[in-house]
C-alpha cells in the first residue's frame, strides 16, 4: 500500500521535512517490499557481523529493526532514505545532513534507524568488490569504521549516549558502493584529480621537488590561506606564469606555508611532476589512534600496490589529501612527536584553504564548542582548547606524496633539500 509523505512525516512527528524527503518519494513507494532486506532480522545479523559490531549494538539494532517493520510509517521511510542513499545518485548527497533524528517515533533507538539504513550498504559493496575479485578482508576492513569511529562521533553529538551514525556524513558511503573507495591499513583511498592549489616539479638533475603556489592564492603574512581573514589581513597574491623556457612562481615550504618571494624555475631541468586535475590517490583518514610511523608507511604501501593490482585502469602520480591533521601548527601545540606530525614530516604539505576551528567536528563531534565545558579527556582535546583560549587557530592543511618518492620514506626527504639549490640561488 502506498502511503502520502505528509502524512507519513506527522506520523512520525518530523512534518517539516517534507522538502528534504520530497524527491522520488514516489519512486520509493513504487517499488518498496513488504520488508526491505536491510530491515530483515538475518540481515542486520549477517551486516552488524560482517563490520565487526559488538552484541550489545547488534541486539539494539534488532530491537530496532523490529519496531520499523511493525509500523509502516517508519518502514516506508526506512526504504526511501535507503533509496535516496543509495539508488539516486542525483540527490545531493549534503542534503542528508537535513535528515531528522526520529526521537519521538523511536526514543532512544532514534539512532539506529539510519544505522540501519547505512549497513545496507555491507551486501551492496561485497558485490561490487566480487565484479573486481576484491579480497573480502579489504571490504571488511573498508567497512569496519562504524564502530567505534562512526557510532563515537555520533555519541559525541548525543551527550555520549545511543547508537548511530552521524546523517551528515551519510553520503560517503556512497563512493564504498560505487567501488571507488577502499580502506588499506590505516587510511583511505581513490583515485580523484589532484587539487588546484599547487603546480609540483622536480629537477630532473639534482631530484629536488619544489611545489608553486597556484595563480591568483590570496595569503596572509605567515603564508596561509585563511578565508576568515579581514580586511588587511590578506599582504600578497601568488603569481604563477610561463615565460619562454621557465616557469615563475611563488615557493611552498614543504612544512606547509607560501613563501613571499619568486622563483624562476628552467623548464630543462625542471620537469612537471603534478599538476591540478592529474590523478591521485586521495586519501581519507578514519578516526581513531594508531598512525604509527609504521602503519602510515604500510597504509601508503598497500594502497600502491592494491590500486596497481585491482584497479589497473586508474593510474595515479602519488598521494594526496587535505585535512586538519595535517594543520602545520599541530607540532607546537600539541606534540612534536605525536604520531601525526610525525606523519607531516614525511609530506610535502602546503596551504588550504580554511577557517580558525579546522578539525573541532572530527575531535569533539560538534563544529563549535563553548572552550570552559568542552570535555578535556583526551591530550588532543586539551591541547586544542588550550591553543584556541590563547587566541591561536585551528587550521586545514594539504599534502602530497609523490609515487617515486615512497621510497624515501622515513627519510623527510622533502624537507631534506629545502630550501633548493635555485631559491639560494636567488
Amino acid at each position: 500500500m502506498k502511503l502520502d509523505l505528509n502524512e507519513v512525516l506527522a506520523d512520525l512527528g518530523v512534518a517539516g521535512s517534507v522538502g528534504t524527503f520530497q524527491p522520488h518519494w514516489d519512486d520509493s513507494e513504487a517499488s518498496v517490499p513488504d520488508v526491505p532486506p536491510f530491515l530483515d532480522a538475518a540481515e542486520v545479523a549477517r551486516n552488524s557481523e560482517f563490520v565487526c559490531l559488538s552484541r550489545p549494538i547488534t541486539a539494539m539494532l534488532q530491537e530496532a529493526a523490529r519496531e520499523v517493520r511493525q509500523r509502516p510509517a517508519l518502514l516506508h521511510l526506512a526504504w526511501h532514505c535507503h533509496q535516496l542513499l543509495f539508488h539516486h545518485l542525483d540527490y545531493d548527497g549534503q542534503q542528508m545532513g537535513d535528515w531528522p533524528e526520529l526521537e519521538a517515533a523511536l526514543g532512544e533507538n532514534a539512532g539506529c534507524f539510519y544505522m540501519l539504513v547505512a549497513l545496507g550498504v555491507v551486501p551492496l559493496m561485497l558485490e561490487v568488490s566480487k565484479t573486481r575479485n576484491i579480497p573480502v578482508e579489504v571490504t571488511r576492513n573498508t567497512l569496519s569504521r562504524f564502530d567505534p569511529d562512526l557510532i563515537q562521533r555520533y555519541r559525541d553529538q548525543h551527550d555520549g549516549k545511543g547508537v548511530g551514525v552521524p546523517v551528515r556524513v551519510l553520503y560517503w558511503l556512497r563512493h564504498y558502493t560505487a567501488g571507488d573507495l577502499y580502506c588499506l591499513g590505516r587510511m583511505e583511498y581513490m583515485v580523484r584529480p589532484f587539487y588546484n592549489h599547487v603546480h609540483v616539479y622536480r629537477n630532473i638533475e639534482t631530484d629536488e621537488v619544489l611545489a608553486l603556489a597556484a595563480e591568483g592564492l590570496k595569503f596572509d603574512a605567515e603564508g596561509y590561506i585563511d578565508v576568515e581573514a579581514k580586511e588587511g589581513e590578506i599582504t600578497w597574491t601568488s603569481r604563477l606564469v610561463t615565460e619562454g623556457e621557465s616557469v615563475i612562481g611563488c615557493p611552498i615550504s614543504p612544512v606547509g606555508h607560501a613563501v613571499n618571494c619568486e622563483v624562476e624555475l628552467p623548464l630543462k631541468t625542471w620537469r612537471p611532476a603534478l599538476l591540478p586535475g592529474d590523478p591521485v590517490l586521495d586519501t581519507h583518514i578514519p578516526g581513531g589512534g594508531g598512525m604509527t610511523p609504521e602503519a602510515c608507511e604500510e597504509t601508503h604501501r598497500l594502497a600502491l600496490e592494491f590500486f596497481r593490482r585491482y584497479l589497473p585502469d586508474r593510474p595515479f602520480k602519488g598521494i594526496a589529501c587535505a585535512s586538519w591533521i595535517l594543520d602545520p601548527h599541530l607540532e607546537e601545540y600539541y606534540s612534536p612527536t605525536s604520531n601525526m606530525v610525525l606523519w607531516q614530516k614525511e609530506l610535502y604539505l602546503f596551504p588550504w584553504p580554511s577557517g580558525r576551528k579546522s578539525g573541532l567536528y572530527f575531535v569533539f563531534g560538534k563544529d563549535e564548542v563553548d572552550l570552559a565545558t568542552a570535555p578535556r579527556d583526551t591530550s588532543l582535546r586539551r591541547a586544542m582548547l588550550d591553543h584556541l583560549a590563547e587566541g591561536g587557530k585551528l587550521i586545514a592543511g594539504g599534502m602530497f606524496l609523490l609515487t617515486e618518492d615512497f621510497k624515501h620514506f622515513g627519510t623527510q626527504y622533502y624537507r631534506s633539500h629545502w630550501p633548493p639549490a635555485v631559491m639560494r640561488e636567488t
